[in-house]
């Protein structure tokens, strides 16, 4: 038996957080398509205050901020102290114990004249070196670079020079390399990733970095069976959207196997809360350790004392006073990548005048985060062509097997020499056992460069080798008939636009109950660089399209039981423009088809 809180093979019914699936043996989500396939922190408002060229206020004037936070603020800016507050005595660190002399009231600094710094140019006096050999496997040069322009358009500088003596921000990704040690050990510059700096661009606003991936990991995805959760499979329960995406991001980097269902070979369940819900009372029949997202983010940061049996109380607690935060963690994992923060940045006047001049003479433009936005759901784009598995062990994903026949080909493909890869952006081949529209074929058609059978596996094994692979070896979609390679050309087309994402330019607006589920949506059309609204477009978004591209400015996708709730949209079509209300199945199909078909053909009517 499993608890699904997706959609299962069937997807007419109503999506829940928790629903249950006939099956005890796959470990896969698959969503049919209605249609065949066609060949056309209060900020960190805990033990540290910022202070910029005047005192902050008190803590209780931040907590009293804090409650007037939006909900994306929230999720953004999470709170670190509230878990630690009854706690701190009982911490059992699996690294060395900071010296007692060394104090958690640090003041933290952002930049001299922070309060009159404008957005747009939020990062005034910030020199940053971005080290691109770290990013390259998952993000092209040319997206790499107009992701650079779009920093130093907000007052950065990007520097080519790791030794810049004023360098204040060095971004990577993880904390193993050489170049990582030589530069933290200067002392005075801020050792973040791509994910902090992607948050701040699209805050317009430089805070403290606040989440576990803001700092770089200990845990290189290169080596998978070294990685802390390489032996877990893990689901998610009660949360929703950004949060959501946040723990599988991290499940995914720690080596873990995500799936949005319940199984009872799973070896933890992370929940928002403790309650009712079927996939809660399920692993506590089945005696499946039940964790709070700060178990997560202490592991990401280097707390192996997280995995060990008993659990500590602190990361079981799910409800209580004070309520918990599961994104906050222990500072004392990070606590020397805090130090550089505790001087200031240096904001000239002349900068200063500079910036505000630049500030009141353009508009400020919008962040325009196709690029790195979607790190937390695994939306990087790739630089990856049909020839990257020739340069290095191939990185292989399996979907659409039971608990025994995924042991049993993992155990091939390592045997093989090669990798097992739980990130789609760090995928080359996708193995699955037979077609079936899975979560996992859907975020993987942007980034791999074979979905495969598994039989090319069976005759690797055979060989004791990896084989070239064959036409014959690709996935075929048995829905066609005859049983057509499409996938193939799909992916030809893919690498011939060279990887650029297929929705990259699209906004599109989810009606309450589309099937697949909205969280299991975002995360797809994010993968291929499309934007999902939270609120409900204006009229004016519904009924322009941007000049240059012909895109919409905002597309619906709908579902015969929420039509009704958009009956009246159609009296605000106008001569040059008229709103078009497009099913699921526009995204899905052309996702498969690596092509933006015709709108028209996937209209929903009223």
């Amino acid at each position: 038996m499993d608890i699904d809180e997706n959609t299962g093979n069937n997807v007419h019914r109503r999506s829940t957080d928790e629903s249950t699936s006939k099956k005890d043996t796959p470990q896969t989500k698959s969503f049919v398509s209605k249609r065949p396939l066609t060949t056309a922190k209060t900020q960190r408002s805990s033990k540290f205050t910022l202070t910029n060229s005047h005192n902050i206020q008190s803590s209780s004037t931040k907590d009293n901020y804090s409650s007037g936070l939006s909900l994306e603020e929230k999720l953004i800016r999470p709170s670190v102290s509230a878990n630690l507050a009854n706690y701190k005595s009982n911490l059992q660190l699996s690294r060395h114990a900071p010296p007692e002399t060394m104090s958690y009231e640090l003041n933290y600094s952002l930049q001299d004249k922070h309060d009159r710094i404008p957005s747009s140019q939020c990062l005034l006096g910030c020199v940053i070196y971005i080290d691109a050999r770290e990013y390259s496997a998952t993000v092209s040069k040319n997206d790499l670079s107009t992701w650079s322009q779009t920093i130093t358009k907000q007052g950065a500088i990007i520097s080519n020079d790791v030794m810049n003596p004023n360098l204040t921000h060095f971004v990577c990704a993880y904390s193993t390399s050489d170049l990582f040690r030589q530069v933290s050990k200067r002392g005075s510059v801020r050792m973040v990733t791509a994910h902090w700096l992607n948050d701040v661009l699209q805050k317009k606003k430089l805070f403290v970095p606040n989440l576990a991936i803001h700092y770089p990991s200990l845990y290189e995805p290169s080596e998978p069976d070294k990685l802390p959760l390489a032996k877990s499979s893990i689901t998610i329960t009660g949360f929703e959207g950004l949060e959501r995406a946040r723990l599988r991001y991290m499940i995914r980097s720690l080596g873990g196997k995500y799936s949005g269902h319940l199984g009872r070979w799973h070896t933890h369940i992370i929940a928002r809360e403790s309650g009712t819900s079927e996939k809660y009372l399920k692993a506590l029949e089945w005696s499946i350790p039940v964790v709070n997202g700060l178990w997560l983010s202490e592991l990401f940061l280097g707390n192996t004392n997280a995995l060990k049996d008993p659990l500590d109380d602190r990361f079981r607690r799910l409800s209580g006073t004070p309520a918990i935060d599961h994104f906050s963690f222990d500072q004392s994992f990070v606590h020397e990548l805090l130090l550089p923060w505790s001087q200031p940045i240096r904001v000239s006047d002349e900068m200063l005048h500079a910036a505000m001049r630049h500030h009141n003479e353009q508009e400020c433009s919008s962040y325009d985060d196709d690029y790195m936005k979607s790190s937390y759901s695994d939306a990087i784009i790739p630089s990856m062509d049909a020839t990257a598995s020739n340069n290095g062990p191939l990185l292989i994903m399996l979907s659409g097997f039971n608990a025994k026949m995924l042991n049993q080909y993992e155990t091939i493909i390592k045997s093989l020499g090669g990798k097992i890869s739980t990130l789609p952006n760090y995928t080359t081949h996708l193995i699955m056992n037979k077609f079936l529209r899975t979560e996992k074929l859907y975020e993987c058609m942007g980034y791999v460069s074979f979905i495969l059978n598994k039989k090319w596996l069976d005759k690797c094994n055979d060989a004791n080798k990896f084989l070239p692979v064959e036409e014959s070896d690709w996935l075929l979609d048995d829905d066609l008939k005859p049983p057509r390679n499409l996938l193939k050309q799909s992916i030809d087309k893919r690498i011939l636009r060279k990887s650029k994402p297929l929705f990259t330019g699209y906004t599109f607006f989810l009606t309450p109950t589309v099937q697949p589920s909205q969280i299991t949506l975002k995360s797809i059309i994010y993968a291929h660089g499309g934007n999902v609204r939270r609120q409900f477009p204006t009229i004016k978004q519904l009924t322009t399209f941007d000049e240059r591209t012909k895109i919409p400015n905002c597309l619906i996708l709908t579902c015969d039981i929420d039509k009704l709730l958009l009956k009246d949209l159609h009296k605000h079509n106008n001569t040059d423009f008229e709103i078009k209300l497009l099913s699921i199945d526009f995204v899905l199909e052309s996702i498969v088809q690596q092509e933006i078909l015709n709108m028209d053909t996937f209209v929903v009517k009223l």
